[in-house]
């Protein structure tokens, strides 16, 4: 499993950093405070938001264990039928919600901006942008859950670089394009970039025989067993995109209006990107074992891969907190400083992310224990860790913003996750899943201690490229603490961590 894992990694690794070479290109071309920026940028957030609050968690959570139990008790004859059936009516969802959502794609742009003094034209473009990117839902159904399928089959590298398609598409119109066909045309190359995304995965299902039958049957008995989690899961499913909705909205009015918006979702981007890439290789790939384990009643080797899979994330994800917090300025320019993304747009969106910083273990926690809690058809533990995350985002966002601005939203963020990370983490432990020995106790103290050593040799270390290029201040403070920190570790914990999810 540990190469299954690496290998992901590495393959998310290369479509991340293409994903951060189309934001570079987009704050480039558009900047952070003109009408284009700020109309595509929600025009672009919204449908991926509505999306994975209304549908995503059904592929990863309701469907994927259900799945698997058809797999591991009836066979891939049934478990076929019922992914058939299931994908049928996700198209039937997805397109309501679009019809409905293109309807009502002014009032919805609105709401999310709130108050501001926006550029002229900045409402009527990114209301007819909207309108043109809601089908981005469907798409990316129809994507999903191929994905749901395809992983549960063990086959994890091709959906693991949907995003290099993806995003390659969108690179080579920035590169060839956008000054002939401006950002209408990128509306379609983000729409061409989704639908392949299900494409690649059709010829892994046409390998393992799956053939699609359009049908719908609500008293299949396997699509009410994958209903009693979707609307428990809709509710844990929509931590992330709500809550950056609600940052948004509150750093809308900031700034004039000219750089809340863009600055908020750069910056939320670049914390996703760090925070998500190892957790979310170590979800896609324990989520089908964890099904199949909570199926076949193997309670000791479900908690193995549950409790490895926590170390692994708090071994990795302190320190990278530690690093973005410290590095922020440098990254955000090196990222995405230059064209139209000026100096004023750099130090606002760093100003952001050191405020999501310290929310990366929680954001990847969130990640895995949901996983966890879904594997053995719980709905309820994520239910309330969503409320309490939500919950205190929402309100840390209005009453931090008047202060700290910017950095307020973004730290009500990172609040709202530790907070629902932590529920999670009582509520497993107490259920027996999670176990806390002195061993692993220890750990946890030693990776705290071995993350303020490296904080220490990052400080340090920047003072030795203060002139130099961007590339060097972000890469020799990195190299001088992730050698700390790895170095220290190993002489410390004499074991390697990846042990704990083989």
């Amino acid at each position: 499993m540990q190469k299954t894992v690496v290998l992901m990694m590495a393959i998310m690794l290369v479509g991340k950093v293409m994903g951060v070479l189309r934001d570079r290109m987009q704050a480039t071309f558009f900047g952070a405070e003109t009408a284009e920026a700020i109309a595509f940028a929600q025009a672009s957030m919204l449908p991926r938001s509505f999306f994975e609050i209304a549908f995503a968690a059904a592929f990863s959570a309701s469907f994927i264990p259900v799945f698997n139990s058809y797999m591991e008790t009836r066979g891939k004859r049934e478990a076929f039928e019922l992914a058939s059936l299931f994908i049928s009516v996700v198209i039937v969802a997805t397109v309501a919600v679009t019809v409905v959502a293109v309807a009502f794609s002014g009032p919805i742009l609105v709401a999310s901006l709130g108050g501001g003094d926006f550029p002229p034209g900045t409402i009527e473009l990114g209301t007819r942008l909207l309108r043109a990117m809601f089908p981005l839902m469907v798409l990316s159904g129809v994507a999903f859950s191929f994905t749901g399928v395809v992983q549960s089959l063990g086959e994890f590298r091709v959906p693991a670089a949907m995003s290099i398609v993806s995003n390659g598409i969108i690179l080579v119109y920035y590169f060839f394009f956008i000054e002939r066909f401006g950002v209408y045309g990128l509306v379609v190359a983000f729409l061409l970039g989704w639908a392949a995304q299900g494409l690649i995965q059709a010829p892994i299902l046409v390998k393992h025989q799956f053939r699609f039958r359009f049908r719908l049957d609500f008293k299949d008995p396997g699509l009410r067993q994958v209903g009693t989690l979707t609307l428990p899961v809709f509710a844990a499913a929509a931590v992330v995109p709500f809550n950056l909705m609600v940052n948004v909205r509150a750093a809308a009015g900031l700034y004039g209006g000219e750089f809340g918006v863009n600055a908020m979702q750069f910056a939320h981007g670049l914390y996703a990107i760090v925070g998500g890439i190892l957790a979310m290789s170590v979800a896609n790939v324990i989520f089908p074992k964890l099904s199949r384990q909570a199926a076949g009643e193997d309670a000791e080797g479900f908690g193995l891969v549950a409790n490895g899979a926590v170390q692994v994330l708090v071994f990795f994800l302190v320190p990278l907190s530690v690093g973005m917090a410290m590095l922020a300025q440098p990254l955000v320019e090196l990222v995405l400083g230059g064209g139209l993304f000026g100096e004023r747009a750099v130090e606002i969106t760093a100003l952001a992310l050191r405020g999501f910083a310290p929310g990366i273990l929680g954001y990847g926690l969130i990640m895995i224990l949901t996983r966890v809690c879904y594997a053995k058809m719980d709905g309820r533990t994520p239910v309330i860790a969503a409320a309490v995350a939500i919950l205190a985002n929402f309100g840390l966002s209005f009453a931090l913003v008047g202060n700290m601005y910017i950095a307020g939203p973004a730290l009500a963020n990172a609040v709202g996750s530790s907070l629902g990370a932590a529920v999670l983490l009582v509520a497993l432990t107490r259920k027996g899943v999670l176990r806390w020995r002195m061993e692993a106790l220890l750990k946890l103290a030693a990776v705290v201690a071995l993350a303020a050593l490296m904080a220490v040799a990052v400080r340090f270390s920047v003072g030795w490229v203060d002139e130099a290029h961007l590339i060097l201040q972000v890469a020799v403070p990195g190299v001088v603490g992730a050698g700390v920190y790895l170095t220290t570790g190993f002489v410390l914990l004499r074991r390697a961590w990846w042990r704990a999810v083989s």
